[in-house]
């Protein structure tokens, strides 16, 4: 089932214009509330309607509550809606097909699926923010990864938090746990030392905000590498770019 909703103030569309170019429009917009604060997505019904469809199901059906950011890879991007605070799984629906297009780049704020290495059509529940201009990689292997939101307002704020927060080696958890963002190194993975996801809600009425941030000024060293996932296991696969989804039962 699409879903449709009414159509984002001018201002959100301009901003997003002098971004991502003419083609992308914000109109449903999702809140979602956090242990470290609040942000919300603006997602691009009309140029990516399958990605956004699979996303508000799993908003719809509350399978992000309770969730957590169980990635953050340095200066690069903050991954979720894999895992619960519990470390379990979030259920999945089938995968989708890939929608990237070359003119919703991965640029910094903007919100991608993950996927599973050399499969483009594999995306489900999990989805990143990009911290940087990840252009150079992210659009380039594996089909392209699929933007199809952006973070509203200064709801960076919140992901450049995360991007500061210590992080542990939780992979003896699991093998997605590698980068695991905590607000405390000491106190390991006890579900209040996670960056949890508290409630997720459709937002009806206009949002103004203001443009993207740029990113920041780069800080060398080379594209961050990740292993290939375990199997079942979701993950951005951040090769060097030169090669240029609660229900709990």
């Amino acid at each position: 089932m699409f879903h449709a909703f009414p159509l984002r103030s001018s201002l959100v569309a301009l901003a997003l214009t002098a971004c991502l170019g003419a083609s992308a429009r914000a109109n449903t917009t999702v809140r979602f509330e956090t242990t470290m604060g609040d942000f919300e997505i603006g997602l691009f019904d009309t140029e990516t309607p399958i990605t956004v469809d699979n996303f508000l199901n799993y908003v719809e059906d509350g399978d992000w509550v309770d969730s957590i950011f169980h990635r953050s890879a340095e200066d690069f991007v903050v991954q979720g809606g894999g895992f619960y605070d519990d470390l379990t799984s979030v259920p999945t629906d089938a995968s989708i097909q890939n929608e990237f297009s070359a003119a919703r780049s991965n640029l910094r704020g903007t919100v991608a699926m993950a996927k599973l290495g050399s499969s483009p059509d594999s995306a489900t529940s999990q989805w990143f923010v990009n911290l940087g201009d990840n252009s150079a990689n992210l659009d380039f292997q594996n089909g392209g990864f699929t933007v199809f939101g952006v973070i509203l307002g200064d709801g960076m704020d919140l992901f450049d938090s995360i991007n500061e927060l210590p992080r542990i080696d939780a992979t003896s958890e699991g093998s997605a746990f590698g980068e695991l963002p905590v607000l405390n190194a000491l106190d390991g993975t006890d579900p209040d030392n996670l960056v949890v996801v508290t409630n997720v809600s459709v937002v009806t009425g206009p949002t103004i905000v203001e443009s993207v941030s740029p990113p920041p000024p780069a800080s060398g060293g080379s594209t961050p590498t990740v292993p290939e996932p375990a199997t079942g296991l979701l993950a951005l696969t951040a090769a060097a770019f030169a090669a240029a989804r609660h229900r709990r039962g």
